[in-house]
């Protein structure tokens, strides 16, 4: 298991951070906390930050809007929840929003990709596993269950509640330069990656990966310093993706998850009720996004093709080459992750 930033560490830097943050959306002073005060309604009077990566047209963004809705809605007004996207609290810094949610004191709640946090532990490896799941069904199939369960003990460990997950989509090759068919078409391609295993799957492919976060994502696109990017359609068009990849390779080749998360310290302060209300909120707005995703993602890939984006198909033969070529990284995840959480994901 690796070690974190040491937690005091985090702690000052959660309080400088915060103070001098700006939320997008609401209309609160965001001086209140998740700290319990009185109550209304049986549920504790609250005002809670919720933190995420992309803007409010990413998929982090459309769940964590639908979340506040309900949230302020159901509790009529006892609870209301400030959004800060696109890292806001932490500089825009996607590995410093994992430290915070670890160290606690930025913010109450937060929706964070699963594999970021393999920066903490490797058993979250197992969620940036290369072709772990073939469609939206497997993926709800493992995560209402066997993988579920092994996630909540896992965020556990480090004082965090997980109280449900949606997609950020099969992720697919895009890029600007040329349609991608088979492996070696993927050489010398600049395309960005994030995290460790990302950079080895690149590499593994035949590309120059260069490790990027998504905020400086776009306007490298723009000016060449990457040629491509892996995502979903969603994701890529709440970019602007539309503007600057010409070329999408339809393979799957992760499958990301987002996972809705509270601190364990502010959910063990809050009464039945309140734990009650957020529960049954934030699991109707993951299976929101959920829908939502399955529903708009044939949307978005019409935008592309609308925008004279040149779609590609792979065969299964074609597919294989592909997973042929990632094999190693393939393994090394799933040694990092460990036996157990190769079962929990179906793996073993």
């Amino acid at each position: 298991m690796k070690r974190i930033l040491s937690f005091v560490l985090a702690s000052v830097l959660a309080l400088g951070l915060v103070s001098c943050s700006n939320t997008s959306n609401n209309n609160s002073n965001n001086e209140g906390s998740g700290n319990v005060g009185s109550s209304t309604n049986g549920y504790n009077n609250l005002n809670l930050k919720i933190s995420y990566a992309t803007g409010d047209t990413g998929m982090d963004g459309i769940v964590a809007i639908k979340f506040e809705e309900l949230v302020e809605e159901r509790s009529n007004g006892a609870i209301q929840i400030d959004r800060f996207p696109n890292c806001q609290l932490v500089g825009g810094d996607m590995e410093r929003h994992v430290e915070m949610m670890v160290a606690g004191g930025a913010f109450e709640l937060a929706i964070i990709s699963t594999s970021s946090f393999n920066t903490v532990d490797d058993r979250f490896y197992i969620a940036g596993t290369p072709f772990l799941f073939p469609t939206y069904d497997a993926m709800w199939e493992c995560m209402d269950s066997t993988g579920g369960e092994f996630m909540n003990e896992v965020y556990s460990d480090f004082n965090i509640k997980r109280l449900d997950t949606f997609p950020n989509g099969l992720q697919h090759i895009a890029n600007d330069k040329r349609p991608v068919t088979c492996v070696a078409d993927m050489k010398d391609l600049k395309m960005r990656a994030y995290g460790d295993i990302q950079m080895k799957l690149q590499r593994a492919l035949g590309a120059d990966p260069v490790n990027m976060s998504w905020s400086e994502l776009y306007s490298a696109l723009q000016t060449g310093t990457v040629d491509g990017n892996v995502n979903g359609y969603q994701t890529m068009y709440s970019g602007s993706f539309t503007e600057v990849q010409h070329y999408i390779t339809e393979c799957g080749i992760l499958a990301s998850t987002y996972d809705i998360m509270a601190n364990m310290d502010n959910w063990n302060s809050w009464n039945t009720a309140t734990q009650e209300l957020i529960q049954e909120c934030a699991t109707e707005a993951a299976h929101y996004g959920r829908d939502y995703m399955v529903e708009t993602e044939a949307e978005c890939k019409q935008a592309f093709l609308d925008a004279g984006c040149t779609i590609t198909v792979l065969s299964e033969e074609q597919l294989q080459e592909f997973k042929d070529a990632a094999a190693d990284v393939i393994n090394e995840c799933k040694e990092l992750a460990g036996p157990d959480a190769c079962k929990a994901y179906g793996l073993d």
